[in-house]
């Protein structure tokens, strides 16, 4: 009955957001994933001066998602703002300020010392923070992706299972094999892959510009290369929402990549930078 309980209000939370983000001048004052309010994230729209952007698209757990106990994560689309990097560089401030708690991870969930750098057309920064226990769930990070482009920006909220690890020092990183290829982070894997020619990657136009690329948390193998699952979405111009163009999976050195196709099957892809 509880389980039956968490599902239906799961439901209800994303079809409120949904039906939220069709209001006029309706503004969001948190994220919320349905479970406890102290894992509520501050919202971007607390930060936007007057029609400085428009909450486009909200992407909601599906109900058998929920059911199935799948990662359960939301993702918020803005658009029509002026400066799109901009806008992201202060939200991310907003989230690492002391009162918010968010610091800035890689994607292994390990700090990162280095300022991200959000003077860029496009760029995606990962934050994350402890979440509230949950003795059924265990231990869990509270995860913020922000994606932006040269006309949109996108935050994706998230539980992920683990806990944030201690930063990289240099000592370790000399002590690796130099022969052996070094795997990336999830932001070294976004910068690559929307540095790539969208033609070899079966998708529309000349340069990554116009789609949003999503990484997903972990690993999968793929003909035993270990590999990062990675969403592809474009705008509809007619409806205004985000739709899905491909799902890609990158390998961690950078040097495979694989699509799935319409029928599922998982098939290698030769690409080239779009330099």
């Amino acid at each position: 009955m509880k389980k039956q309980t968490k599902v239906l209000l799961l439901a209800v939370l994303a079809l409120c957001l949904l039906t939220a983000c069709k209001k006029e001048n309706a503004a969001l004052e948190v994220y919320t994933l349905g479970e406890s309010e102290a894992d509520a994230v501050v919202a971007l729209d607390t930060i936007l001066e007057e029609d400085e952007a428009v909450l486009a698209s909200i992407d909601a757990p599906t109900d058998q998602a929920v059911t199935e106990g799948l990662e359960i994560h939301h993702t918020y689309h803005y658009r029509k703002m002026h400066d799109p990097a901009a806008l992201a560089a202060r939200y991310i401030a907003l989230l690492r300020e002391e009162e918010q708690g968010f610091a800035v991870i890689d994607g292994e969930n390990r700090k990162i010392l280095e300022e991200p750098d959000t003077d860029l057309l496009w760029g995606t920064v990962i934050l994350g923070k402890a979440a509230a226990e949950n003795e059924e769930a265990g231990r869990r990070i509270l995860r913020v992706i922000v994606g932006w482009s040269e006309y949109a920006v996108a935050v994706q909220v998230a539980y992920v299972n683990g806990s944030i690890l201690p930063p990289i020092v240099e000592k370790e990183e000399e002590e690796k094999t130099e022969a052996a290829p070094k795997p990336t982070d999830i932001a070294q894997q976004v910068e690559y892959f929307t540095s790539l020619n969208p033609q070899a990657l079966g998708l529309e136009g000349d340069d990554m510009k116009a789609y949003m690329v999503f990484p997903q948390q972990g690993w999968v193998m793929i003909d035993d290369v270990s590999c990062r699952e990675i969403s592809v979405y474009r705008q509809d111009a007619q409806t205004a929402t985000n739709v899905l163009a491909g799902t890609f999976y990158l390998s961690s050195d950078l040097t495979h990549i694989y699509k799935k196709s319409d029928n599922e099957q998982i098939i290698p892809l030769q690409v080239s930078t779009g330099d």
